[in-house]
């Protein structure tokens, strides 16, 4: 005679009671067996998703930035670093200059201007190694004992001497408003420049042999060709030119 009976909800028919003793247990076995199995995949899936995370976080927070562009620097930034570009001071420039100054008849400028008064103060005397020796003597006018013609005549033979072979070159060149180590003393041009600078002690004079930006620029001339400037000069254009500033922002002069 068959015997049944539900174990687990699964049904089992034997013919004896030991046979559905032995289902039964088989059963219970499996049942066991498979929960376990599934306790240990899903044990092992829940792992697996946390590493995962976890590789994904550790790539995320350790990952370098992409860099950001170099920030590129406006162009007039680039220009004043090498000078300010708007006072640039090109080679046609300085031949519109040159040439602004051979619109005279030479000779000396005129007694009694600013002018005059400089060259004497800073030419009529003597160039040593050790530096420039003023002439304190007695002037010889005329009239005797005031600067006059005579005097401002030597002036000017000391002044082209010194623009034919300077012995004393300020440093300029460049640009406007550069460091004092980026200034040259010979820009290889071949100009040389008489210009004026406000000092402690008034208006000074300085021979240069680059462009003097930002200076007070009287006179240029080619250093080889020293004598064509002063058989022509204009000295009311060179007069006039103690009231600019050469390759720099125009200031009131005093």
């Amino acid at each position: 005679m068959a015997v049944q009976c539900k174990v687990q909800g699964v049904s089992i028919r034997g013919d004896t009671a030991d046979d559905l003793q032995l289902a039964a247990y088989g059963l219970h076995q499996c049942s066991s067996g498979l929960r376990a199995m599934s306790s240990r995949l899903l044990v092992s899936a829940v792992l697996a998703c946390a590493a995962f995370t976890a590789t994904r976080f550790v790539a995320f927070v350790t990952a370098p930035a992409t860099p950001s562009p170099p920030l590129r620097r406006h162009s007039a930034v680039a220009l004043a670093a090498r000078g300010g570009g708007e006072f640039d001071i090109s080679d046609a420039d300085i031949q519109t200059f040159y040439q602004s100054l051979l619109t005279g008849n030479g000779g000396d400028p005129p007694k009694g201007t600013v002018l005059s008064e400089l060259v004497v103060k800073f030419f009529h005397g003597e160039f040593t190694p050790q530096g420039f020796k003023r002439y304190s003597g007695l002037w010889k006018g005329p009239p005797p004992g005031n600067i006059g013609k005579k005097d401002i005549a030597v002036g000017v033979q000391g002044l082209i001497a010194q623009m034919k072979n300077p012995m004393f070159v300020t440093k300029g060149g460049v640009g406007y408003g550069v460091d004092e180590t980026q200034k040259v003393e010979d820009d290889g041009k071949g100009w040389v420049w008489l210009a004026a600078e406000m000092s402690p002690g008034g208006l000074a004079l300085e021979l240069f042999k680059s462009v003097p930006y930002g200076k007070r620029a009287l006179l240029v001339a080619q250093q080889s060709n020293v004598d064509e400037l002063f058989s022509k000069v204009n000295w009311d254009v060179a007069l006039g030119n103690i009231e600019k500033t050469f390759g720099g922002p125009q200031i009131k002069q005093r």
